[in-house]
């Protein structure tokens, strides 16, 4: 981890994350005996830099951390980087993003942070997806747009999937939690034909429960239940500069959401139901299912190695209905995505004067929706209804060179131009009137990049990073009036971070501070809730401060520190929907966070026992422009014990939010109806078995 700039903050952070995980077999035992912290590549620099070499911040989740986290999906990431915010607003569908006081807010669509799987960028709705045979997972924060273009203004999320190759390995797990939750998980790698040929299978299931209730729509509302696999094929004949990869997945997630509570009135968790609700619209339902599909190639040559990239990902939200005062909606939509990268880039582990990353890169992203709200109090009548069709294309041609200026000092320049174009057709009708719309626009983007770093010793090194990001001109892809066709322009990040790592085999320390200051930031340009356009609102500066600790204080314990804190506030608000804004915080930014923990591994008799205690504090954010919807500051602790009977075998007994403290993840205002919010899980014990070979 690391710690970042504060000019304008207000509070301080410090997180914890915890190092060891108990993976059952010969092999990952030395790993977890170890007495030396591992020096960790980062495959998201494109060209599989060094952590302690990047000139820039990164947090490393590897799998031990996330199996000790019981980690199973990005939505639980929190757990392991604290100083990410990872939740949903109202629906997995829609992820509520937050990093270094960069955040989706609400443009649910267009996330500041865009996740990848090996390297491919998933679908904005798919965000929030299952973790399968995950070898680590990679944070890069502030703006990456030389890189990764559009929304990578607060960073990046890199999930780095296991590779099968000779070792034959194989993993059972099974495990139950409160309310009638339960996993189950199993995976197979191995040799197909020796030396050449290799394969993976992963399957898995979850059911997580829902914490609110109604006497009127029923129990466990806010759970889900996902069903996901992944098939890997991969040649690669010993000594061959050249490898094949194919992997195919499918993630299908059912859940009860878009259920919500009265702001004030969460510790009942009781959803918000209309008396009189007909029993015809009381249900509540959604199924969204993701099919993803990627070959990938590499050839190897003296100091360069050349990748290739193509994926295609398509999401079916064939269901997603639920009732809301008076109002019963319908909103299934549909994904198509596809992309290609070529990427040239120098090999690591070789003395050279200069290391240099380029690449071709293309996205195009389709999206067809339906959307209909009904009156159903006090009679059936129609109010909305809305079928559009969204295309948006991305060519990006990009290139980064870092200049070894000495053993110690390097300069790294970096250049990425971009032709974004998006295109909008809707029609419908609202409350009887036509509502139709038809619009299209491009426009090219060039971004820079500028960084320095300086090793003062072998364990000291220091930075400085100028980067820029950017979200492209666009529509709302939920259409609700003629106003949708007007779109919205682009939204532009820049930058400034200064920061310093300590590196020993024991000890890991990073500090970091930044400012970013994003221009013609992209939010709701009126307040009518279900109906809200998407407009260029005004600038916002986020100015923040990081630092992590991570120290191996023994064979037995290993204890971990890390905070932040941050400012966020508009410079300029020019919608009307919100007067008087021009100072205020940007909504869903926390002012601070800490975290803390330890992680044990401590011999008995022949077994082994590790504990685990995890505290995270978050503080106070707002969920809307004006600042009127608070959710106060608040702490969450988590405990876990695993034993290892066996190498292979074994059993945790774990606690999520301990104390059972209730909050608020999303909150928004209803007009008359007064305030609603989305209530966070409450305490969950679980217990987990895990058979590995």
């Amino acid at each position: 981890m690391r710690i970042h700039p504060p000019f304008a903050l207000c509070c301080l952070s410090l997180t914890l994350l915890p190092t060891h995980t108990a993976q059952a077999d010969d092999s990952a035992q030395p790993e977890r005996d170890a007495i030396t912290l591992p020096a960790v590549v980062v495959s998201a620099s494109k060209r599989n830099a060094e952590l302690q070499q990047l000139n820039g911040a990164a947090s490393i989740a590897s799998h031990l951390e996330l199996e000790d986290a019981q980690v199973a999906s990005t939505q639980e990431l929190g757990r392991v980087f604290p100083e990410l915010q990872m939740a949903y607003s109202g629906s997995q569908l829609y992820p509520q993003i937050t990093l270094r006081g960069v955040t989706s807010a609400q443009d649910f669509y267009n996330p500041a942070l865009t996740v990848y799987v090996d390297g491919v960028p998933q679908v904005p709705t798919a965000a929030l997806q299952s973790l399968l045979d995950v070898e680590q997972v990679e944070l890069l924060k502030g703006p990456q747009g030389t890189l990764y273009g559009k929304s990578a203004q607060g960073g990046v999320l890199n999930i780095v999937t296991r590779q099968p190759d000779n070792n034959t390995q194989a993993l059972l797990r099974a495990g139950v939690s409160s309310h009638h939750g339960h996993q189950a998980q199993a995976t197979l790698s191995g040799p197909l034909v020796r030396d050449m040929l290799y394969g993976a299978v992963m399957l898995s299931s979850q059911r997580t429960s829902g914490d609110l209730h109604s006497d009127v729509l029923g129990s466990d509302l806010g759970g889900s239940r996902s069903r996901a696999g992944r098939l890997k094929l991969r040649l690669a004949p010993t000594a061959a500069p050249w490898e094949l990869g194919l992997a195919a997945a499918r993630d299908c997630m059912r859940a009860q959401q878009d259920v919500y509570t009265p702001f004030d009135a969460i510790d009942a968790r009781t959803a918000y139901t209309m008396p009189g609700l007909p029993e015809a619209w009381r249900e509540v339902r959604q199924q969204r299912c993701i099919n993803s599909l990627t070959a990938s190639g590499q050839y190897q040559w003296q100091d360069w190695q050349l990748s290739a990239i193509a994926s295609t990902q398509r999401l079916h939200l064939d269901a997603r209905q639920f009732p809301f005062a008076m109002q019963y909606s319908w909103q299934p939509e549909h994904w198509r995505q596809n992309v290609q990268e070529l990427r040239l880039a120098t090999r690591p582990g070789t003395a050279r004067r200069w290391d240099a990353v380029f690449g071709l890169y293309r996205q195009d992203m389709r999206q067809q929706r339906d959307y209909t709200i009904d009156f159903v109090l006090p009679a059936h009548s129609p109010m909305l209804h809305s079928h559009s069709h969204n295309r948006s294309e991305t060519l990006a041609a990009y290139g980064d060179i870092t200049w070894h200026l000495s053993q110690k000092l390097d300069v790294t320049g970096g250049l990425r131009l971009s032709r974004d174009s998006a295109r909008t057709r809707f029609d419908g009708h609202m409350m009887g009137s036509p509502v139709a719309g038809q619009r299209r626009t491009h426009e090219h983007t060039t971004l820079g990049h500028l960084a320095a770093g300086y090793q003062f010793s072998s364990a000291w090194r220091g930075y400085l990073n100028l980067a820029q990001g950017y979200k492209p001109a666009g529509y709302n892809l939920a259409p609700t009036s003629l106003a949708d066709a007007e779109g919205f322009g682009r939204e532009r990040s820049t930058s400034i971070e200064t920061g310093a790592r300590y590196s020993t085999d024991h000890l890991n320390l990073t500090l970091a501070l930044y400012r970013i200051a994003t221009r013609d930031a992209q939010l709701y340009g009126d307040s009518h809730i279900g109906t809200q356009t998407l407009k260029n609102v005004g600038d916002t500066r986020s100015s923040g401060l990081e630092l992590s600790a991570q120290w191996r204080a023994s064979p037995a314990w290993t204890l971990a520190a890390s905070g932040f804190v941050n400012q966020a506030r508009f410079r300029r608000y020019s919608a009307s929907s919100c007067q008087g804004c021009g100072r205020n915080r940007v909504p869903f930014t926390p002012s601070h966070g800490l975290s803390l923990s330890a992680t044990g591994r401590v011999p008995l008799g022949q077994t082994t026992l590790r504990p685990q205690l995890r505290l995270r504090h978050t503080g106070a954010h707002y969920f809307d422009s004006a600042n009127a919807l608070k959710q106060p500051a608040y702490t969450l602790v988590d405990a876990a014990l695993a034993w290892n009977p066996s190498s292979q075998m074994e059993l945790s007994l774990y606690a999520h939010n301990l104390t059972d403290k209730r909050y608020r993840s999303y909150g928004f205002a209803y007009g008359p109806l007064g305030s609603f919010a989305q209530v966070a899980p409450g305490r969950s014990l679980g217990l987990t078995v895990t058979w590995a070979y």
